[in-house]
């Protein structure tokens, strides 16, 4: 207990040197205890925001830019231009060790160190009487909706996964993985109550603290994964219905920290920083080289003639005669200039493909044509001519695979959601195996504990 008290309040302290933005003003250092750190509403909050610090890395890591990166490469969307990377040409072959160093340093220990902090906040608010209800209720719902995050992502990319509901170091250093449907249950009873504990509004100018209609656009993610169209409907509907939202007209807007279609966006912890995936994508105008991360030649054919998200989401690089085309939502690759884009985690246009994904399995052909239509609109596309249940499942799946590409994982996880990987990447990818949508659990953490088990095919 008094190393969990400690690293409490070394979060916090963190938090406050991280954070400042997000307060009006710093308690003294001095006064950070570990016995206040939950009695007092600044320090309260700086340890919730300290959840963001972790989770807004200027490296690649599960919550910033590595779900995009790493999951583009397992899929079609990226590959890697450094043959000598060994780390990144696993991902792009599915061919990881268990040894890769970033299963375990940009996936598995950030993701449990954001879920520690979750769950230490969580146990520091959960009947907290010392910081006023609104107070309580906001961060209160901000750590359980971040635990189901983190969660969301653990259990897409490993499976089944230890769930870790508490700060006890002794139990959860040996805990087995636990079955996925259990997982989903609990990221859905998160979900929930952040939901009720949540506002509407935020609790900051920008959108870079969760309110109720993230842990709403959430929800309605998890219930697509499931196949529960009735309830995915429900949230997304939610979601649009607020009258909080707009897609902006404009594609260069989309990604800016002005965004009207922004749900969620983590702004940087780093003074003069503004996105990881803008710095590991868009290579410098001083380079001279090949993009580190082209996209692949299956995504550049993917896009209709006349999509203006081809000229405004990509860009291209002419190297020894030859074009290399690249990820462009984020423009910002430099260090030193001013914040113009926090890092979008939802928006909008994802709510309306889930709908429309959901309405289409529900035989409401008219309904999933217009949300359909809505993002192909947007994107100087005419209307979709499917017109049954299955058409729009294969239109909805190529809109998606366009308006969210290389965006947090979404063509990996679709392929795998609906049972597409083995078709697509099977026919691509030399050595590809059914297995190979889970990655493997690192070894080390396996050799840390004994009753974790390695997944198949590893």
């Amino acid at each position: 207990m008094k190393h969990i008290k400690l690293l409490i309040a070394l979060v916090v302290i963190i938090s406050i040197e991280s954070c400042k933005k997000f307060l009006e003003a710093d308690p003294p250092i001095d006064q950070l205890t570990s016995e206040v750190v939950f009695t007092e509403e600044k320090t309260a909050t700086a340890a919730v925001l300290g959840m963001y610090t972790s989770m807004m890395s200027t490296v690649p890591i599960i919550s910033s830019g590595g779900t995009t990166l790493y999951a583009g490469l397992s899929a079609d969307e990226l590959y890697s231009s450094n043959i000598s990377d060994v780390g990144s040409s696993q991902f792009s072959a599915n061919a990881l060790s268990p040894n890769n160093g970033n299963l375990v340093s940009a996936f598995w220990l950030r993701g449990y160190n954001i879920i520690y902090q979750a769950n230490a906040c969580i146990e520091g608010l959960d009947n907290n009487t010392h910081i006023s209800k609104p107070v309580r209720d906001q961060l209160l719902g901000e750590a359980l909706f971040n635990r189901a995050f983190i969660y969301y992502y653990l259990v897409n990319l490993f499976g089944d996964v230890p769930l870790l509901l508490n700060t006890d170091y002794g139990k959860n250093s040996a805990a087995p993985r636990t079955a996925s449907s259990i997982i989903y249950d609990q990221i859905i009873n998160d979900l929930k109550e952040a939901q009720l504990l949540l506002k509407t509004a935020y609790p900051t100018t920008d959108r870079v603290r969760p309110n109720k209609w993230t842990a709403t656009a959430l929800l309605a993610r998890i219930y697509l994964n499931l196949g529960q169209w009735i309830l995915a409907e429900q949230e997304s509907s939610a979601v649009i219905n607020s009258g909080d939202y707009f897609l902006e007209t404009n594609l260069d807007n989309v990604f800016l920290v002005s965004s009207r279609e922004a749900i969620w966006q983590i702004m940087p912890a780093e003074e003069g920083f503004n996105t990881t995936e803008g710095i590991t994508f868009v290579p410098s105008v001083w380079s001279s080289g090949i993009p580190t991360y082209p996209i692949t030649e299956y995504l550049l054919n993917a896009f209709e003639t006349d999509d203006v998200r081809k000229t405004s989401w990509l860009a291209s690089k002419l190297v020894n005669g030859e074009t290399y085309h690249y990820p462009y939502k984020y423009k910002i690759n430099e260090y030193g200039l001013p914040l113009t884009e926090n890092y979008m985690v939802f928006r909008l246009a994802e709510q309306y493909l889930i709908r429309a994904e959901s309405c289409a399995h529900q035989e409401k052909i008219d309904e999933a044509k217009n949300d359909l239509d809505i993002i192909r609109q947007r994107a100087g596309l005419p209307g979709t001519l499917a017109n049954t249940s299955e058409e729009l499942g294969d239109a909805i799946a190529q809109e998606r695979r366009i308006e969210l590409f290389v965006e947090w994982g979404h063509r990996w996880f679709d392929l795998k959601r609906t049972k597409k990987s083995t078709e697509v990447l099977g026919a691509i990818k030399p050595g590809w195996q059914a297995t190979d949508t889970l990655y493997p659990i690192p070894l080390s953490e396996m050799l840390a504990n004994k009753n974790l088990t390695q997944n198949q095919g590893y």
